[in-house]
């Protein structure tokens, strides 16, 4: 399946994926760069892989994204990887994606019921840095003081990916990943506030759902059906 890969919001080629190691969630492809990549990317890559200690702040930092053809995102907990060497600047290059969900690979543009709909990458990177401001504990000179600073939000912890967004309202559908927690998706009701006062373990809302077939029963279908009514 064909794939566009970012940088952030900036397009630096793209790639026809196929499966490699269904077991691990692995796929891989030729990498087709642009000259986005060559001019802002491709010394990231270089740097990354001729040292003995990557950095890998540096490295998450770029924020790649895949987005296939039929229009999701994916959730790659083992990252991305380019085979790009500099003693071999004109070979073919390769993308390698680890650790997706390889039912997306056969979703398509019609998999989502509205007013459920799939977003785009300005979307997806604004909506997870609003959920990271949202969930992360404001804390105050004194808060050592008192027993709530010690508490979090659910999601703390989490990695999370921007799956898919409910039109009437600020509800926002994550892929999820958490130690120890079997749930693959999770609901967000995005407040959009300046928060001034502690964080509440409480909000934003989140709802979580094992799978997508469980977010699709006990959610979607029956949006779906209010929608048409």
């Amino acid at each position: 399946m064909n794939a566009t890969i970012y940088s952030h919001k900036t397009i630096i080629g793209t790639a026809d994926l196929q499966v490699g190691d269904g077991s691990m969630g692995c796929v891989f492809g030729q990498f087709i760069p642009n000259d986005n990549y060559f001019k802002d990317i491709q010394k990231f890559v270089w740097d990354f892989w001729r040292t003995n200690k990557p950095d890998y702040t540096k490295w998450y930092s770029l924020r790649f994204n895949a987005q296939l053809d039929n229009g999701f995102f994916l959730f790659p907990e083992g990252g991305y990887t380019f085979d790009d060497s500099p003693d071999f600047p004109n070979d073919t290059k390769r993308i390698d994606i680890a650790g997706i969900d390889l039912n997306l690979l056969n979703f398509t543009k019609d998999t989502l019921l509205e007013p459920w709909y799939p977003i785009d990458i300005s979307q997806k990177l604004s909506f997870e840095d609003e959920l990271a401001k949202e969930i992360t504990p404001v804390k105050s000179a004194f808060s050592f003081l008192s027993a709530k600073s010690k508490e979090t939000h659910t999601l703390v912890g989490t990695k999370y990916s921007t799956f898919a967004k409910y039109g009437p309202n600020d509800d926002v559908l994550f892929a999820v990943k958490k130690q120890g927690e079997k749930s693959r998706l999770a609901i967000v009701h995005l407040t959009w506030t300046s928060r001034k006062k502690e964080h509440s373990t409480y909000f934003p809302a989140t709802h979580f759902f094992h799978d997508f077939d469980d977010f699709s029963e006990k959610r979607m279908n029956a949006d779906n059906k209010e929608w048409k009514t």
